[in-house]
């Protein structure tokens, strides 16, 4: 399991993808995870979504990626709008397709709820999931971690506890949600350890590749951008914004891993250029030779 690696203290590069909606949406992931298996990552997760539909391709499109492309795959698995019956059906099926690692989480309300609802005889929190999980399965455990708290969380302290308790349920890591200033992610990790908390963090990393994405990523997650990228940004053409988020990414990976990050997670929205060339820049720089990673 790659997951030993991150064990061994041996930083890992890993991949994020979403089933699509569309044909073309399909082919595009296809091309893209052909690109993708050229790198040889450690690992690569798929979203989920409640529901049916959405949930049934997660669950093939994993099957997939582990069995016919040989690459290691996390599911994502949410607790919105299911019971313990669902969640342990959709785990039965991940385990008879060889898939060894799950990403557990609440998950966000339906769009237009007023909040987040359990299912009556489903999990309230994340915790709850990963005690379920830990308890009846034998899956490598993920969970989630927001250096600039959670949008719901009452505080960053708050957000915290909650991490605590993801971690004293069982998860073995966790990776983060996007982030661009690691300031502000040393900080936050000074006080996750501070509050007892030793997961392996996983940082997870996004480039820049349009202007309108800075406001985007920032309605989205609450994050906060540093002046460098915000110039770079604003400063570059359109056709030279790509190139610009790349070289900002690259940087921002370097210090991290040269600072003791567990690893390295790329949010694709399932385009490989981006992601291929923070990849390859982070090579060059001597980091993710194959024969300087340990074995698993």
């Amino acid at each position: 399991m790659p997951f030993k690696r991150i064990q061994n203290n041996n930083p890992t590069i890993s991949y994020e993808f979403f089933p699509p909606k569309t044909p073309k949406g399909w082919a595009a992931l296809y091309q893209t995870l052909g690109t993708i298996g050229d790198i040889s990552p450690d690992f690569v997760s798929v979203t989920y979504g409640a529901g049916g539909t959405t949930r049934d391709k997660t669950v093939s499109l994993v099957a997939r990626i582990e069995n016919e492309l040989n690459i290691g795959t996390m599911a994502h698995l949410t607790c919105v709008d299911h019971s313990k019956a669902e969640i342990a059906k959709v785990l039965d099926a991940l385990v008879d397709n060889n898939v060894k690692a799950i990403m557990a989480l609440r998950g966000d309300p339906p769009q237009g709820a007023d909040g987040y609802v359990a299912h009556p005889d489903g999990f309230a929190h994340a915790s709850d999931l990963i005690a379920f999980i830990k308890e009846k399965y034998d899956f490598a455990i993920g969970c989630a971690c927001y250096p600039e708290k959670h949008q719901e969380a009452e505080s960053l302290t708050a957000d915290i506890k909650h991490l605590k308790l993801k971690q004293d349920a069982g998860a073995d890591f966790s990776v983060t949600q996007l982030f661009f200033d690691n300031e502000i992610f040393y900080r936050y990790r000074e006080q996750v350890i501070a509050a007892g908390v030793m997961l392996p963090i996983i940082a997870g990393i996004m480039s820049v590749t349009n202007k309108k994405q800075l406001a985007r990523f920032e309605a989205m997650s609450g994050c906060s951008f540093p002046k460098a990228l915000v110039s770079a940004i604003h400063e570059a053409t359109d056709h030279q914004v790509e190139a610009a988020g790349i070289k900002f990414a690259i940087k921002q990976c370097k210090d991290l891993l040269d600072n003791g990050i567990a690893g390295i997670h790329l949010y694709t929205l399932n385009k490989s250029n981006a992601s291929y060339m923070i990849s390859e820049g982070l090579k060059d720089l001597g980091y993710f030779k194959d024969e300087l990673r340990c074995s698993v």
